[in-house]
């Protein structure tokens, strides 16, 4: 009986935290699996302040940036709002040029030297340039023009110089209209015989070709104050004829920038 009372007793447990006074010494391998949990600490420990502060130089050149684009920003809503407002008000037009003109006079080919197929060309030439400006507020102003004048069709070879001269600048109103006459005039220019031919077979029947080119500089202004001044190329005929010019004024090709073309 009283080994049964033994074997029922219930085994009491260690409470939680408890420690034998004599008991072993905890072994290395238990030591080791118990610390593996914890993080170890660096040999050397480095200070905070010798670290690079990345976040203050990011935030830096972030706001730097910012205010780059803001300011940016604001200035092209400015520039578009003005120039809305100047095409509202103003309603700017391009100015209009034409070939209004072309006489040729003292016409004449004398002929060089013998066998060597040279022809010499003496003649006087006045090509007139309508101008017109159709702003009803806005000026123009013309700068001092080089013009060239030439005959004969250039997609065969057979342009003709008849020289280039300088013409004087002038201030066009609104609404005002300006002809310009251009003199220029050749002596003994030495032409092919080939060339001959044609320029005096179209001479005869008013086929002759003509182009006026003009380089000068155009300024828009309000009242006495210049906006904007630009270098421009004038290029008049475009395939226009004694006979056509007796009927209509030739149109004009505005180059800008070298490569902006404009018909006016």
């Amino acid at each position: 009986m009283a080994g049964a009372e033994m074997f029922l007793k219930p085994v009491l447990q260690k409470p939680p935290g408890y420690h034998e006074l004599h008991a072993p010494p905890e072994t290395p391998n238990a030591l080791s699996s118990s610390s593996t949990l914890r993080r170890r600490p660096p040999k050397y420990m480095i200070p905070p302040s010798f670290y690079p502060d990345k976040k203050k130089k990011w935030s830096r050149c972030r706001v730097l940036c910012c205010c780059f684009c803001i300011t940016l920003a604001i200035l092209i809503l400015l520039l578009i709002i003005t120039l809305s407002v100047f095409f509202l008000w103003y309603s700017p037009r391009l100015p209009v040029v034409r070939l209004a003109s072309f006489r040729l006079s003292n016409f004449d080919f004398s002929d060089g030297k013998p066998r060597d197929g040279l022809t010499h060309l003496t003649a006087e030439a006045t090509a007139s340039l309508d101008f017109r400006n159709p702003n009803g507020k806005l000026r123009y102003h013309y700068g001092d023009a080089d013009v060239a004048v030439s005959i004969g069709d250039g997609d065969g070879d057979y342009e003709t110089s008849l020289g280039s001269t300088k013409v004087k600048g002038f201030v066009q109103k609104p609404g005002n209209r300006t002809v310009v006459i251009v003199p220029v005039k050749v002596k003994r220019q030495e032409v092919d015989d080939p060339t001959v031919k044609r320029l005096r077979a179209e001479m005869k029947s008013k086929k002759l070709v003509v182009k006026v080119t003009a380089k000068t500089k155009v300024g828009l202004a309000v009242g006495r104050r210049k906006i904007v001044t630009v270098e421009i190329s004038l290029s008049c005929g475009g395939g226009a004829t004694l006979q056509s010019l007796d009927k209509q004024m030739a149109k004009c090709t505005i180059t800008m920038l070298k490569w902006i073309k404009l018909h006016s």
